[in-house]
C-alpha cells in the first residue's frame, strides 16, 4: 500500500483512495463519460495499482467503471429524442468549433457508420458530436448497446490494466497509454477497412445479381424460309 500511496504524496488522501476504490472508480467514470475535463482514466490506473497490490477486486473494479461509463453513454444516445441537432449547436458554441461542426458531424456517420460508437468510447469530441445524433442516422438501440458495452469495458480495462502493470509507477499512465491507443487505432483501422471492403463487395454482388434480373430475354430467332 505504501508503494500504491507514494506517488500522490500525501498519505491521508492514499488511504482514502485504497477504502473507497468502488465507489470512486464508478464515480470518476461517471463524470469522465460527461467529456467534462476531469481525469477519470488517471483514477482507472490508481484503482488497478490499488487492485495489483491486492486491495481490490481487478475485475470488479473494471465492471464498475464500465457501468459508470454506460449510464452517461446511454444517456448521450438517448439525449437524441430531446433534440440532438440543438445539443449539438450548443456543444459546438461552447467549445468555439468551426461553423462546419454539424455537418462533420453528419459526415462521420455517412463515412464511418455505427462503427463511430466505437471510436466515441475513446474519443470524448466524437462521443458528444455523435451519439446524439446516431438514432437519426439509423443506429438502433441493440446495434448501440453490441458496441457501447464492449467498448466501454475495452476502455475501463485499458486504463486498469495500466495501472496493474504500473504499480507504484501508475502515475504514468497517461505517459504510457499513448503507445496503446496507437496500436488500437490501428486495429480500429483495419476493422474499419475489412469492413469497408465487405460493404463494397456485398454491393458489386447485389448490383450484379438486380442487374441480371433486370436485363430483358432475347426472343428466339426465327428460322429464315
Amino acid at each position: 500500500m505504501n508503494d500504491f500511496i507514494q506517488p500522490l504524496g500525501i498519505q491521508p488522501l492514499g488511504a482514502w483512495l485504497v477504502a473507497h476504490t468502488y465507489a470512486l472508480v464508478f464515480v470518476a467514470t461517471l463524470v469522465d463519460a460527461t467529456a467534462i475535463p476531469f481525469p477519470g482514466r488517471v483514477v482507472l490506473a490508481a484503482a488497478g495499482a490499488v487492485a495489483a497490490a491486492g486491495d481490490v477486486d481487478v475485475l470488479l473494479v473494471i465492471a464498475l467503471g464500465a457501468a459508470g461509463a454506460s449510464i452517461v453513454d446511454h444517456a448521450w444516445y438517448f439525449a437524441g429524442s430531446l433534440g440532438g441537432d440543438r445539443l449539438l449547436r450548443l456543444y459546438c458554441r461552447l467549445t468555439f468549433s468551426s461553423p462546419d461542426c454539424m455537418e462533420r458531424a453528419s459526415g462521420w456517420f455517412e463515412r464511418y457508420g455505427p462503427l463511430i460508437i466505437l471510436v466515441g468510447r475513446f474519443v470524448a469530441a466524437v462521443r458528444v458530436l455523435t451519439w446524439p445524433l446516431a438514432r437519426d442516422h439509423g443506429v438502433r438501440y441493440p446495434t448501440f448497446v453490441a458496441l457501447e458495452v464492449p467498448a466501454a469495458l475495452l476502455w475501463t480495462g485499458t486504463w486498469v490494466g495500466l495501472g496493474w502493470l504500473l504499480g507504484a509507477r501508475w502515475a504514468e499512465a497517461p505517459a504510457q497509454a499513448r503507445w496503446v491507443m496507437v496500436g488500437l487505432a490501428c486495429v480500429g483501422a483495419l476493422a474499419f477497412l475489412a469492413v469497408s471492403l465487405w460493404r463494397r463487395a456485398r454491393a458489386r454482388r447485389g448490383s450484379g445479381a438486380r442487374a441480371s434480373r433486370g436485363s430483358p430475354a432475347l426472343p428466339p430467332a426465327r428460322p429464315r424460309p
